[in-house]
This record gives structure tokens, sequence and C-alpha cells, in this order.
């Protein structure tokens, strides 16, 4: 059965089937290979994948970054970074990476920052640097999205894990995501500086930098309302989400007043559109979960890492390794679904700190997002800047090497990711 299952998943993928409907396709043929439950399972398991008070969250936060781009922040929060970071050597590329971070507050995803910020600032590096570099950068840069939070990634782990908590996730992501950050504009300056790329002869006056302070605190403001709400316990992360949409509003329509009632019917439609996909991928994957688990598939790969992997240095660098070749091959909601409650049990077997595995296993999936062939931030990248695919990854790769590096860093120095959630309590 088991072999029937990945048979037909690969093949499915490779002849181009999405990979929802991927997942379902091989779960129904692994059903009917196996022959002991009937294919009513099908729509059972799938509306078990869903059907929880958490995952209600996920299309709240989609909104809510919707609203705040249609708002105009967005224009708001660039102008910001290009006075914060613009006169140095590569400007735009720093722009790009310090507007990802902040973006990453409000959106907590890397699609939405791929394509919202590789719009503006894509074709304008192609005409101050070139296309590669810039589509590079806004490729890489993205991925800061899901890491700073808040982050939909981090909630649908949670979930899929159990008793994690999404505060505990969320602060956990900020020290990696300056990380993240930092290093990929020390990357971006030493590309520039090497290409002999333009630089900006002065800094802004200090009035104008306050200027642009000013007009981008609404944005900085989301992500502490959020997560200080959360730490608080003002309110849960689902009604967070909601209370994120009541701001976006707030802001849209008192504050910068771009934001205009018809407005708000395009923004839905999107938000449903990408949610409703996030929610397939949920609960297809959660039927092929399901049937991992009656085949004994999480007791075999446990014994076989305890015989494999005697201590959890090399148990975390297998699943590094695991988790990086998933994300090149499945799409990030998906992934977790099928494997997080089956490695999340054997990381404590092994002693390692629930949050700390959670972050880890996290980092790693979203640094699938920018590889081939399954990259979707490469894809929204290429598909504004209208390269090829090897071009853009060639592009990528440093900023990607960077992240990798990042991984390490955090696996094997917990600190760096558990320092301000032991700070709050979550140990």
């Amino acid at each position: 059965m088991l072999t029937i299952l990945a048979v037909t998943f690969v093949v499915t993928v490779v002849i181009g089937v999405p990979i929802a409907f991927g997942l379902g396709l091989a779960a129904v043929a692994g059903i009917l290979a196996w022959g002991k439950v009937s294919l009513w399972l099908v729509p059972q398991r799938m509306f078990t994948g869903v059907d929880s008070f958490v995952f209600m969250a996920i299309p709240f936060f989609i909104l809510a970054g919707e609203l705040m781009t249609t708002s105009g922040i967005l224009d708001r929060l660039l102008k910001f970074a290009d006075a914060l970071v613009g006169h140095i050597r590569g400007g735009l590329a720093h722009v790009n990476i310090v507007g990802s971070m902040v973006f990453a507050g409000i959106s907590g995803s890397a699609v939405a920052d791929a394509a919202a910020l590789g719009a503006v600032l894509i074709p304008a590096m192609e005409k101050e640097y070139d296309i590669d570099f810039g589509s590079g950068v806004c490729a890489g840069a993205s991925t800061i999205g899901p890491i700073i939070p808040p982050s939909i990634p981090m909630v649908i782990y949670a979930l899929a894990a159990g008793g994690v908590s999404i505060a505990g996730l969320f602060l956990a992501g900020v020290i990696p995501g300056i990380l993240m950050g930092l290093g990929m504009m020390a990357i971006a300056y030493v590309i520039a500086r090497r290409r002999g790329y333009p630089v900006r002869p002065r800094l802004p006056s200090w009035h104008a930098f306050l200027v642009r302070l000013w007009q981008v605190i609404p944005a900085l403001l989301m992500p502490v309302i959020i997560v200080g709400g959360i730490l608080g316990g003002v309110f849960t992360p689902t009604e967070a989400a909601a209370v994120a949409v009541a701001y976006a509003l707030l802001v849209g329509f008192l504050v910068t007043r771009e934001l205009k009632w018809r407005d708000i019917p395009p923004a839905l439609v999107r938000s449903a559109v990408t949610t409703s996909v996030v929610f397939m991928l949920i609960a297809t994957a959660n039927i092929v979960s399901w049937l991992l688990t009656t085949q004994q598939v999480p007791r075999l790969l446990g014994g076989f890492l305890r015989a494999t992997a005697p201590s959890p240095w090399l148990f975390l660098l297998l699943v590094n390794v695991f988790l990086l070749i998933v994300g090149c091959l499945m799409d990030l909601s998906a992934a977790m679904i099928m494997f997080v409650p089956i490695l999340a049990p054997i990381a404590m077997s092994y002693g390692v700190q629930p949050l700390h595995f959670g972050f880890v296993v996290v980092l790693n999936l979203v640094i699938g997002l920018l590889t081939p062939p399954v990259g979707v931030c490469l894809f929204v990248a290429g598909g504004i800047a209208r390269i090829s695919m090897e071009r853009l990854v060639r592009a990528v790769w440093p900023f990607l090497l960077w992240q990798i590096v990042v991984l390490v860093l955090v696996t094997y120095i917990p600190a760096l990711s558990m320092l301000i959630p032991r700070l709050f309590g979550y140990n």
C-alpha cells in the first residue's frame, strides 16, 4: 500500500498535478490497494484535518495582510526603509530586505512578501542594477516573512504537533529572523560592491527620516499588538488574527485613508483563494498522514532513527537533511501535516525541547520555498522578473546558503531561538 501511495504521488507531481490533488489521488490509490477501509474515509479525514478553531487564524492573517497592502502602508514602508538603508551601496536591495523584515509582521507569509515587494522593487532594481540580482534578493528576503511573527506556518505547526504554544513559536522567530535579514544585507552589499553598483551620495535629512518613521508606525505596531495581546492573555492566537483584520481596517480607513469600500470585496476574494489552497493541502495531507500512521510508519521511523542516531545532535542533523529534501519536493503546509505528527514525538524521546524543535522544522521548510522544483517564492519572483528558473537559482544561491547557515546555528545553539521565549516563560 505504501509503495502504491508513494508511486502515485510522485507520478502526479511529475506530470504537473497540483500538490494538493496529487496527495488526494495518492491517498485514494493507497486506500484502494489496501482494501481494508472504505473510500468514505477520504472526505472524513479531509474534514477532520481542517476542523479546528485554531485554523481560523490563517484566513484572518491572510486577509489582514491583503488589507494592509491595499491601504497604502506598503508604500510608506518602502519609503521608511529607503530612508533607513537606501544610502548603502546596493540600496534598493537593502530596502527590499528591511521591507521584508517589517512586512513580515503584517503578512506572516513568504509568498505575500515576494508578490507585494517584488512587484514594486524588482522593476526598480532592474533599472538600477540588473534583473537577476533584483529577483534573487526579492526571493531570498521573502522567506523572512514566516520567521518574524506573526507566521502562518507556525500556526500550522502548532496544530499539527499539538501542545506547542503558537505565541512561543512567534517569539522564537525574532532573533533568527533579524539574523537572516542582517546576513542577507551583508551578502547584498558584498555583491553590490564587487559589481560596482551605484551608491547614493548623501543621507536623507533627520526631518525626512522622522516623517517617514511616523508614517510607518502603524505597520510597526501591528506585530506588537498581535504578539503583545497573546502574551498578555488579552486574546487567543485566533482572536489575535481577527484583531489584526480590525486593525488593518482601522489603519486603512482612518490613518492612511487609502482603503476604500470597493477594495474590500477583491481583498476578500484573494484571501479566500489563498486560504482554499492552504486548506486543501492540509485536508489531503491529513489523509496521507493517517494512512502512514496506520501502517506504523512513525514507529518504524523512530526505531530506525534511534538505531542510526544515538545522540540528539545526530538526530537533528538527520531531520535537517530530510526536511531540506522534503522542502524541495513538497509544499510547506502539506509537509507539516504529514511529517510533524511523526517527527515531533520522536524528538521528545531524544529530549529535544518541543518549542526549539518546532522552530527548527518551520525554518527548514521555509527554506524549501527557495529550492526547486517546488520553491513557490522562486516562481513568484521569477514570474515578476520574467526570467528562467536557472537564472533565478544562480542569483538566489548566496542568500539560500546563508539561510542554511542560520538553520545550523539555530539547530545547535538553541539559545538563538529560545532566549526570548524563555524570558516570557515558554520553557
